[in-house]
C-alpha cells in the first residue's frame, strides 16, 4: 500500500466482465443541487457492467516486485537507480503511442472544453509505426540500442545512431507513399524532437502535414502538456490547414517551422523559434490560424528530399579524376542504405582557444583524428563502412569564426574531401555573410545542429569534396576545383 489517503490508480484491463453499483450524484459536487433535471427510477445507485473489450479503466495498481520472498516488495522509484536490479527491470515508456492516445480517450484528462471524451477517436483513424521507438520488445529479441532508445531511466539511456536517422527517413517514407494517410505525427523526446521535424521537412517529398511533438513533463504526471500537444497535433492534421507547410514543430498551441523549431526549458513554454527573426507560423487557437508561411525549401519543393536523391551518388574524389566514384546510398526499394548516414562532426569555438601563437593546425587533435579516421572509412572496402565525412564550426555569432588554428585543421579537412559548414554559436540571429574564406559553407542563421543535419541531407546529393593530393599543399588548380564544388553546397544553404 503505497502511502496517501487514496489507492494509487493507473489504467489497468479488466480480467473478467463485472458488474458494479455507482452513487448516483458522485459525478460533480453539485449533481445534486439540480435533482431535479434527473430522471429518477428509485433507486440511488446507477448499475452497470464492465468489459474488458471496453478498454483500460483506471483501477487500483496491486503489482508487486519480485524479491523471493512470498508477497513481494512495493516497487519503488529508487529502482530505478539500482543496477543490481537492473534499473527496475521494466521500461519506462511505451512501445509506441496507441496506449497514450487509448488513455487520452478514456480517462479524465483527455476531455474537451465541454467535458466530451473519445476526442482523438472522433476525430480520425490511427496508424501506430515504430519508427525508432523508445521501449522494446525484450521477448520478442528486441535488444537495447539496437531497436528501441528510452532516455529514461537513466541507467537504461541510450541514444540512437546514425543509421537511425535513415531509419526514421525510411519509415516515414514508406507510410506516406501508401497514399493512405492525410498526415504525420512524429512523437519524440523534447530535447531532441526538433532535430528529426528538420530532417524530415528536408527529405520528405510530400505536400502532406508533418507535425513534430514532444512532452515536457511525461505522460501522466501533473499538468502533462503532451497530451494536449498529441490532440492539437490530431487537429491540426485533419484540418488541413498544414497541407504545404512542411514539417512542423508544435508545443504549447504554437505552430513552429521545423527549420527554427527549437527546446530552450524544460518546462510547458520552453519552446523557441531561432533566428531571431520569426519562424512561429501559426496558433492552435481557437480557431486554428496559419499566420505565416515559411520562406525557406521543405518537404516537396526541397532540393535533397527522397525523390530528388540519386541512387548513387557521384563526384571526383581527386582533383583531376577522369571518371567519378559513385557511391550506391538507397536500396533498390528507393530506401536509403543506413550505413551511408554521412558522418558530421561539430566543432566549437570559445576565446582563449588556442595552445599557443603559432596558430598551428597539429594542435587540432580532434579535428585531426576525424580527418584521419573519415579518409580510412573511405577507403575502406568493407560492407557497411560510412564513406561521406564532414564537419560543422560553430564560431562566433553570426561571423561564424573560430580560431587561425581551428581553420587551418579545417582547411586539411577542405582539402581532403570533407565539406565544412561555418555558423555562429547558440541561437545566432545573424545569417553568416557570404564572403569571407571561400573554402567554407556559410550556413545562413542555422544553428550547428540544424546545419549538421542540411549537411548530411547536402552530402547524400553531392558527395564529397574533390581531394587535393597534397592537403598541406594544394595547388591552385585544385583550389579552384574545391571552391567551384562548394559553390554547390553553398546554394543549398542558402535556399534550406
Amino acid at each position: 500500500m503505497l502511502e496517501g489517503r487514496f489507492d494509487h490508480l493507473v489504467s489497468q484491463s479488466l480480467y473478467e466482465p463485472v458488474k458494479v453499483k455507482i452513487k448516483k450524484y458522485s459525478g460533480h459536487p453539485l449533481e445534486e443541487d439540480a435533482l431535479e433535471q434527473y430522471h429518477d427510477d428509485g433507486l440511488d445507485y446507477y448499475e452497470v457492467e464492465l468489459r474488458p473489450e471496453d478498454g483500460p479503466y483506471l483501477l487500483p495498481y496491486m503489482a508487486r516486485r519480485s524479491d523471493g520472498s512470498a508477497n513481494g516488495v512495493p516497487f519503488e522509484s529508487d529502482d530505478m537507480l539500482d543496477a543490481s536490479l537492473k534499473f527496475g527491470g521494466r521500461q519506462f515508456f511505451y512501445p509506441d503511442a496507441s496506449r497514450i492516445f487509448i488513455d487520452i480517450d478514456r480517462t479524465i484528462p483527455g476531455r474537451d472544453e465541454n467535458g466530451m471524451g473519445s476526442i482523438l477517436d472522433q476525430k480520425a483513424d490511427f496508424d501506430f509505426i515504430r519508427a525508432v521507438p523508445p521501449a522494446g520488445y525484450t521477448k520478442k529479441g528486441e535488444k537495447l540500442g539496437v531497436d528501441y532508445f528510452p532516455y529514461r531511466p537513466m541507467g537504461m539511456s541510450k541514444t540512437p545512431r546514425y543509421s537511425d536517422a535513415a531509419k526514421a527517413i525510411n519509415s516515414v517514407w514508406a507510410a506516406l507513399k501508401t497514399e493512405e494517410y492525410v498526415g504525420c505525427i512524429w512523437l519524440q523526446g523534447s530535447p531532441t524532437v526538433e532535430e528529426t521535424v528538420y530532417w524530415l521537412g528536408l527529405l520528405m517529398d510530400t505536400d502532406l502535414p508533418l507535425v513534430g511533438i514532444a512532452s515536457q513533463r511525461p505522460h501522466g504526471q501533473l499538468a502533462n502538456d503532451g497530451d494536449r500537444n498529441i490532440v492539437d497535433a490530431v487537429q491540426y492534421v485533419v484540418s488541413g490547414l498544414g497541407k504545404g507547410l512542411g514539417a512542423v514543430g508544435m508545443q504549447d498551441q504554437q505552430i513552429f517551422a521545423g527549420r527554427e523549431f527549437k527546446k530552450g526549458d524544460a518546462r510547458p513554454g520552453g519552446y523557441k523559434a531561432t533566428g531571431g527573426h520569426g519562424g512561429i507560423l501559426g496558433t492552435v487557437g481557437p480557431p486554428m490560424t496559419i499566420y505565416y508561411r515559411p520562406a525557406y525549401k521543405h518537404t516537396s519543393s526541397s532540393e535533397v528530399n527522397m525523390s530528388r536523391l540519386p541512387s548513387e551518388v557521384e563526384f571526383l574524389d581527386t582533383v583531376g579524376d577522369s571518371a567519378p566514384t559513385r557511391i550506391s546510398i538507397k536500396h533498390a526499394d528507393g530506401r536509403l542504405k543506413e550505413d551511408m548516414v554521412p558522418r558530421v562532426h561539430i566543432v566549437k569555438y570559445a576565446s582563449y582557444n588556442e595552445e599557443d601563437e603559432t596558430e598551428n593546425p597539429d594542435h587540432e587533435v580532434d579535428i585531426l583524428a576525424r580527418i584521419d579516421r573519415g579518409l580510412k572509412e573511405q577507403s575502406s572496402n568493407g560492407e557497411g563502412t560510412p564513406k561521406l565525412h564532414g564537419f560543422v564550426m560553430e564560431g562566433t555569432s553570426p561571423f561564424g569564426r573560430g580560431s587561425r588554428g581551428q581553420h587551418a585543421a579545417l582547411a586539411l579537412a577542405t582539402y581532403s574531401g570533407m565539406p565544412v559548414v561555418m555558423v555562429g554559436r547558440s541561437d545566432p540571429w545573424g545569417t553568416v555573410p557570404t564572403f569571407g574564406n571561400p573554402l567554407l559553407i556559410k550556413g545562413s542563421n542555422l544553428d550547428s545542429i540544424k546545419a549538421r543535419l542540411l549537411l548530411m541531407a547536402s552530402m547524400l546529393k553531392l558527395g564529397r569534396l574533390p581531394k587535393a593530393k597534397d592537403p598541406r599543399n594544394p595547388t591552385s588548380a585544385e583550389r579552384e576545383a574545391v571552391v567551384a564544388r562548394i559553390g554547390e553546397y553553398q546554394r543549398i544553404f542558402e535556399s534550406h
